[in-house]
């Protein structure tokens, strides 16, 4: 993952919940994501999951849960893969609403 994607990251997660830079407690961060990216998705998701009636959140989880983690060094483009999927479901779900 470059530096770029994790920014990227940092900016979803930080739409919902109309954060700073190192929101909650400094993982909220490019830093953190570039290292550990699926905390992205775990930070983003988790206020959105009660509204999830269509299991979108689960099923995203379960798909990148394996490829972003099991993977020593995802490739480029399974990371754009996940950041556009990741992105695309906090809009579903309402996650800007949330700011």
């Amino acid at each position: 993952m470059n530096h770029n994607q994790a920014i990227e990251l940092e900016r979803i997660v930080r739409t919902v919940y109309d954060c700073d830079r190192a929101g909650m407690g400094g993982y909220i961060d490019a830093d953190n994501f570039s290292s550990n990216p699926f905390d992205a998705a775990l930070i983003a998701l988790a206020p959105l999951w009660k509204n999830d009636s269509d299991r979108q959140v689960e099923n995203f989880l379960y798909k990148w849960d394996h490829i972003i983690r099991a993977e020593v060094s995802p490739s480029d483009d399974s990371v754009e893969s996940y950041i556009v999927e990741l992105e695309r479901i906090v809009h579903d779900l309402g996650g800007a609403s949330l700011c």
